[in-house]
């Protein structure tokens, strides 16, 4: 039998153990590490707020954040297991669909921000006279988004791909490129959207005049969904908090939007920094996202019509080889909306 004076003496030590548990649950807690792919541009701004604000902490992750140029060398990454979660625009999620990329919820619309740039004088005369744009040399960065507005711009003014002379190229490169002096035209989104109207250059077309649905959306890699669910799921919440955090307070945005730009590598001047801002604070909330990846009124859900419209783009280019409703029902398997009420339904931290 033990002696009563080392019962007491156990007592007091478990008691001890217990409060401290309870005084420093932080420490006692171990984090998930993930490791998130971003891109240069603004939707990928809810990320960096969680990382910085400590939301990410807040939900048990220890986040390690990679800026990509694109969506396309993202999708590239995916097939050597480089990331877990990620945001990527809709266009290269659907080249990597034989990867079994998740897309977990979708972020906004983005048509407006990609946008087919010139000098002005060239650009007031391609106005008045479309003819001018054939034969124009381009840049492009192919495969992408942004490959897909041009095509559609150019089919409202009755032309195809091959009434222009492609420049492949990354966007950085485009640009300077063509602030250099090279080409007639640029294809470009943000940032260096905001950088070439910076230097004078204006806008021919963009995707909204296009009449088009261009998603960014949020990525889950199925390595990870199968490894950690439960850490991609708190990943979704954390990021959408991201979202949340920036509709509050529009002078702390500005503050750490500033740090953004410093932390993906770009020196944005204030009056187009504020642009950028402006579309950082309208990103989706929650409930858009939910609406946009189900449908709301027994119509089709936004995400499907705009996935099925980029697949078919792939189709007419030659990067999806199957029948386009093969191609296009393949697609649609990306999408999982379980992810999304998952996140809706945790309990608030």
């Amino acid at each position: 039998m033990i002696p009563s004076s080392l019962r007491r003496v156990a007592g007091l030590v478990a008691g001890f153990a217990a409060a401290v548990a309870l005084a420093f649950p932080a420490t006692a807690q171990q984090k998930d590490k993930i490791r998130i792919a971003a891109q240069v541009w603004y939707p990928s701004f809810p990320q960096f707020t969680a990382m910085d604000q400590g939301i990410y902490a807040k939900w048990g992750l220890d986040p390690e954040m990679k800026v990509y140029p694109s969506g396309a060398p993202i999708v590239q990454a995916a097939a050597t297991d480089e990331w877990d979660v990620a945001h990527i625009g809709a266009p290269p999620t659907i080249q990597g669909y034989k990867l079994g990329l998740i897309i977990a919820g979708v972020i906004s619309e983005e048509a407006v921000m990609h946008q087919l740039i010139g000098r002005p004088d060239w650009v007031d005369a391609a106005r008045k006279d479309a003819a001018k744009i054939k034969g124009a040399k381009v840049f492009i960065t192919t495969a992408s988004t942004g490959h897909f507005m041009v095509e559609a711009c150019l089919k409202k003014r009755g032309m195809s791909m091959n009434d222009i002379q492609v420049l492949p190229s990354e966007q950085q490169a485009a640009l300077s490129a063509f602030i250099a002096g090279n080409g007639e035209l640029a294809q470009l989104w943000a940032p260096q959207t905001t950088a070439a109207r910076g230097r004078g250059m204006k806008v021919l077309c963009d995707g909204t005049e296009a009449s088009l649905k261009i998603p960014s959306v949020w990525v889950i890699h199925p390595n990870f969904a199968k490894k950690n669910p439960d850490a991609a799921v708190r990943w979704l919440r954390a990021t959408l908090e991201g979202v949340a955090w920036a509709q509050v307070d529009r002078k702390r945005t500005d503050a750490l939007y500033r740090k953004w730009d410093q932390f993906r590598g770009t020196q944005t001047p204030d009056e187009f920094l504020k642009e950028e801002i402006d579309l950082a604070v309208d990103l989706w909330p929650i409930k858009k996202q939910i609406e946009a990846m189900k449908g709301v009124n027994g119509r089709k859900a936004y995400v499907y019509e705009a996935l099925e419209d980029i697949t078919g783009f792939y189709s007419r280019i030659g990067r999806m080889k199957e029948p386009l409703e093969q191609a296009k029902a393949s697609v649609n398997k990306l999408v999982d909306t379980s992810w999304l009420d998952k996140a809706a339904a945790l309990p608030a931290r």
